[in-house]
């Protein structure tokens, strides 16, 4: 597999997690309203969508490339030539813009980790809210209500007006 073809499968799979776990957060507050859900999955919609515009451009700048060129590239003897940060001019615009790129794929990164770790925090907090919430209604003495046994019916008659 090329590494244009990995990285499309790579960019695909991504923009199907950003947009899945996107609408599950904005199906969760409608269900549910809590807020933590709506902004996370905002915050993973909008990485779907900036992945699919990095996608499309990356699709753009890269389809002179075939995937039998770079296979072909690989395979030919090639003579080893170093780019411009590797001779040291850390001020060209090749450098600049490989400097740029690493930004940017840093940004992205860190945004779908730090959306991933709040999914997770999401899953807990409400793990540990459904817990306490069971052990309230296993044990209403906990919170000062009085257990009511409901197996048995009463024997007393009770006026409804």
């Amino acid at each position: 597999m090329s590494l244009k073809a990995f990285h499309i499968v790579f960019i695909i799979a991504s923009i199907l997690l950003g947009l899945g776990v996107g609408a599950w957060g904005v199906i969760e507050y409608r269900a549910k309203g809590e807020l933590g859900a709506l902004i996370m999955g905002i915050i993973f919609l909008i990485m779907g969508i900036a992945l699919m515009v990095y996608g499309r451009r990356m699709l753009k700048k890269t389809k002179h490339i075939g995937y039998l060129t770079v296979t072909g590239l690989f395979l030919t003897q090639q003579n080893a030539a170093a780019c411009a940060t590797c001779y040291g001019e850390s001020d060209s615009p090749m450098a600049e813009g490989m400097n740029a790129g690493i930004f940017v794929l840093l940004i992205i990164v860190t945004c779908m980790l730090s959306g991933l770790g709040a999914f997770f925090i999401f899953l807990a907090r409400r793990a540990k809210a459904a817990a306490a919430r069971e052990k309230i209604l296993k044990n209403p003495d906990l919170i000062g209500i009085k257990e009511i046994d409901l197996s048995k019916p009463s024997r007393e008659p009770k006026q409804i007006f």
